[in-house]
């Protein structure tokens, strides 16, 4: 499984497609004002029930307040969430030096990142609960490590020899040149 910053991606990605394949908004309530099980329907123009509606065996939404509630949430004001979603995202990664702690969460300069896994971001994982993440799922994720970076010298060790005793310090070590 993708770890939590890919998991919520995969679900604004699914988010957007359904959006975009939906009938486009914005969307409008059209109470009913004749006899039926139905409270309203719901169109593209006020008036119109050409998303959810009556047809020709009838149909609407029950509950005038459901209705409401499905037009607050037509695909343009879907596809703005995910936008700010995204943007969330980009601001709550990690670099891609090889570590793995949140870049949005900050750096504290004494003690280091605020957030030392992605994962554990209090953004991202308030982010994946609107998503529905679970605690199982959640567990499952996969978890980052950071990259094991070995240090190298760049060229040769230099020659230490020639260095006076006052600028040693205590913990002075010579180069092999210096022990033969």
């Amino acid at each position: 499984m993708t770890d939590l910053h890919g998991w919520i991606t995969q679900q604004i990605t699914h988010a957007e497609t359904v959006a975009n394949a939906a009938t486009p908004g914005p969307w409008h309530v059209s109470k009913y004002n004749w006899h039926t099980d139905f409270a309203a329907g719901i169109g593209t123009s006020p008036g119109d029930t050409d998303v959810v509606g009556h047809g020709y065996e009838g149909g609407g939404v029950e509950d005038l307040v459901d209705a409401e509630h499905i037009a607050l949430h037509d695909p343009a004001a879907a596809l703005r969430r995910c936008a700010a979603d995204r943007k969330i995202l980009s601001d709550h990664t990690s670099f891609g030096d090889g570590s793995v702690h949140c870049v949005g969460c900050g750096v504290d300069y004494e003690t280091g990142p605020l957030v030392d896994n992605v994962n554990d971001c209090p953004t991202l994982l308030s982010l994946a609960e609107g998503y529905g993440l679970t605690e199982e799922q959640k567990a499952q994720l996969d978890r980052p490590e950071p990259a094991q970076i070995r240090s190298q010298p760049r060229g040769p060790m230099p020659d230490t020899s020639r260095v006076p005793p006052t600028f040693r310090g205590p913990n002075w070590r010579p180069t092999r040149k210096e022990q033969a």
